[in-house]
């Protein structure tokens, strides 16, 4: 025979199914949501640390290009010298010099460019210096390099903002030097074909009108 419950009895089971109800809800919905809001909370500050790292990377490297754009309009470069063909020695010396306060770099000279009155000496370079004001101080050196050059196709990166970590620098460095006799005798349009070349030349064209 079911015995009824108490007043007392009722009242503690109600109590029971509202901490129960409440466990639960906190378990399976509170806390999870709370983690996943705190997780977007973190999304979210990351994304906002990177967009800041990236926007102060794009602020130090304007300033630089600034700085560069002051310089050639200031006429910074406008005494640097045209030397004789073939100079190359001499801007070896001077990119040395240049570049003793980089951490580390890498120069690729091009092929040569001729035309009637100057040849253009290319020079791919890519260098680390310790932090932005290096890498600033070493683009100002070699715009005002003692040999007349041009830079172009300069790329900066860093891997964060601050302003004491190392930085990346791509470019080219494009030195001129005067067209003389010694340019002329390099210059591959004033190339003499080769007798030996012309012969076989022209007799592959006999054969093939005789064919």
């Amino acid at each position: 025979m079911k015995r009824e419950l108490t007043q007392r009895e009722k009242v503690l089971m109600l109590f029971l199914i509202v901490v129960l109800m409440i466990a639960g809800y906190l378990k399976f919905f509170s806390e999870p949501v709370s983690q996943q809001l705190a997780q977007a909370q973190n999304r979210l500050a990351d994304a906002q640390d990177a967009v800041l790292v990236e926007q102060t990377k794009l602020t130090n490297q304007r300033k630089m290009e600034k700085k560069l754009e002051q310089l050639k309009a200031a006429g910074a470069a406008k005494t640097a010298e045209i030397p004789e063909y073939n100079n190359m020695d001499n801007v070896m010396v001077q990119l040395d010099s240049i570049m003793s306060t980089a951490t580390d770099y890498q120069l690729t000279f091009q092929e040569l460019q001729f035309d009637s009155s100057l040849v253009s000496r290319p020079v791919a370079m890519n260098f680390t210096a310790p932090n932005y004001a290096a890498a600033k101080r070493i683009l100002t050196d070699l715009y005002n390099c003692w040999y007349r050059c041009s830079l172009s196709n300069i790329a900066i990166s860093a891997e964060t903002s601050v302003a004491a970590q190392p930085v990346s620098v791509t470019l080219t460095a494009t030195f001129y030097e005067k067209y003389n006799e010694a340019a002329a005798a390099d210059d591959p349009a004033n190339a003499v074909p080769d007798p030996a070349d012309a012969a076989a030349s022209s007799a592959d064209g006999a054969a093939a009108s005789a064919g």
